[in-house]
């Protein structure tokens, strides 16, 4: 038995019980409750539904502080490709699938959104205008037998030396550097963060076309910020961003799409502190930890600069920077 919400392809939409549900069937039924409290029981067809949203056991929400690391993640062992979905009413979603097949009449979708309140999504590929498939980093680890612990540094290691291989070569490509400045940049790189748009690329997230097209339109409108211009695209999702480098730097992710931090807690730091990091504090454990969510978490001066303004030990979890700059402006309004 599972609770759902049926969206139709009229635009209409249900809410019931769903006792039995394959896929491969052309009808299922689904038991309403009327205005006057009876329930009744109706059959529907498979082909008029959008999508249909297998909701979560009431409790089973999970936190929206979640940790992805490579060894460990979900993303990682059990599920094989992301799917960015356009649905031809302008709906996107995005969510991880074990198997899929474009032939396929429909889907299952796992909700990237740690907090999302359904489990699962079924979604009728009639509904769907453009499906942008890709294996997620950690199944490609799999793939080539190396996520396991004894060689996952092994892993790593070799996906790093091909990410600086992959853009040393792109800015001899352009003549930008030569051999000797390449080799000093690579070593330099070793000592300082990597920018996201590396971590992105790197990860199998974005194309380095997409990337220079974001880059270009950065340079454009300099008070735009890169993962903003690739949401604003739609190359990626800001979960997609998220996961990504939770995943890279082995640190957890937290969703901020909708306001559930404490005012007590999100006004720790000083107003100034949190504007000029562009950070937001989260959650506080116990009596000395304060955690803070950063959509820079590479940078290592963020961390530096918060010791020295709180007494509190520090933990960082990274957040989407749209997310985290809403929240800034709600507990901290800008004067009029």
């Amino acid at each position: 038995m599972s609770k759902v919400i049926v969206k139709f392809l009229s635009g209409e939409e249900k809410r019931g019980i769903v006792y039995s549900f394959h896929m491969n069937q052309p009808t299922f039924h689904m038991q309403t409750e009327n205005e006057d409290g009876t329930t009744e029981t109706e059959t529907v067809k498979i082909d008029s539904v959008k999508e249909i949203l297998f909701l979560k056991k009431e409790g089973e929400t999970r936190s929206p502080l979640r940790t992805e690391t490579i060894d460990q993640s979900m993303f990682a062992s059990t599920v094989a490709f992301k799917l960015a979905i356009e649905l031809k009413d302008g709906t996107i979603i995005t969510g991880s699938t074990i198997k899929y097949d474009p032939n396929d009449k429909g889907f299952f979708l796992i909700p990237l959104n740690p907090g999302d309140k359904s489990e699962r999504i079924y979604v009728n590929a009639e509904a769907v205008k453009n499906i942008d498939s890709k294996r997620l980093l950690g199944k490609i680890l799999l793939d080539q037998k190396k996520i396991d612990i004894q060689r996952l540094n092994s892993g790593l290691m070799e996906q790093r030396k091909m990410r600086e291989k992959k853009i040393g070569s792109i800015l001899q490509e352009k003549k930008i550097i030569n051999q000797k400045q390449l080799h000093e940049s690579l070593q330099k790189q070793k000592e300082t963060p990597n920018l996201l748009g590396e971590i992105l690329m790197g990860a199998g997230y974005i194309s380095n076309e997409q990337l220079d097209n974001a880059l270009n339109i950065q340079h454009e409108h300099t008070k735009k910020k890169l993962g903003q211009i690739l949401v604003d695209l739609k190359y990626l999702t800001p979960n997609d961003i998220c996961i990504a480098l939770a995943t890279q730097l082995h640190l957890p992710w937290v969703d901020l799409s909708d306001k559930s931090i404490s005012k007590e807690v999100a006004t720790i730091l000083p107003e100034e502190v949190v504007r000029k990091l562009e950070v937001i504090p989260v959650e506080k454990k116990g009596k000395d930890i304060l955690v803070v969510a950063t959509s820079q978490p590479q940078d290592p001066n963020i961390l530096l600069e918060l010791m020295k303004v709180t007494p509190l030990k520090v933990e960082l979890v990274v957040a989407y920077e749209g997310y985290i700059e809403s929240n800034i402006d709600y507990f901290f309004p800008k004067k009029k």
